[in-house]
């Protein structure tokens, strides 16, 4: 007998599955038995494997949005308080999905194929940039702070492409440390 299973939790066991194997290599069928469902049960709710990739997607930006890119964006002034606060957010969600960011696999994966995903992920990584370049532009030119905002999602990425490898969040918590003493040293600079 199938269980029945909310749409929320399919989603996120799709997006792990996505994020662990690939997406090429994720069958409707393993996503079905990883659910405890029927193929029918997954179409009932998505045309197909794209559709469902895209759910899962957004699922995980609606979830960043409310929960990590708000720290910084609903503040009026953020500083280094709200990047301890967005940083530690962000590392509590890696250790919680150990195989990496599920929008940045699906590009490295995808390449330039990924046409059907491409603007939700640009969109993604377009806000976490925003993040970053709203806290800098509290001490810093804007042209700088967008600079500086487009490096810091490069790098942090990369740290969590390194821990998805190592399965050692350390590089990613140094390099969060590096964001917060910049922060602070720009503001005391500034002052």
């Amino acid at each position: 007998m199938h269980k029945i299973i909310e749409k929320r939790d399919l989603l996120r066991i799709a997006g792990d599955l996505f994020r662990q194997k690939g997406y090429s290599a994720t069958s409707i069928d393993d996503i079905a038995g990883s659910c405890g469902v029927t193929k029918g049960s997954l179409y009932h709710h998505f045309s197909g494997k794209e559709e469902l990739a895209l759910s899962a997607i957004g699922q995980v930006h609606e979830y960043y949005r409310d929960n990590i890119f708000s720290i910084i964006l609903e503040s009026e002034r953020p500083g280094a308080d709200e990047l301890v606060r967005f940083n530690t957010a962000v590392e509590h969600f890696f250790a919680q999905h150990p195989y990496g960011c599920l929008l940045a696999n699906l590009s490295l994966e995808m390449g330039s194929s990924y046409e059907p995903f491409k603007d939700t992920i640009v969109a993604f990584f377009a806000e976490w940039t925003e993040c970053y370049r709203k806290v800098f532009a509290m001490t810093m030119p804007a042209g700088q702070a967008n600079a500086r905002a487009e490096d810091a999602v490069a790098i942090v990425q990369g740290c969590v492409l390194m821990y998805r490898i190592h399965r050692q969040l350390d590089p990613l918590r140094r390099q969060h440390a590096r964001l917060v003493e910049e922060c602070r040293a720009d503001a005391a600079q500034a002052h």
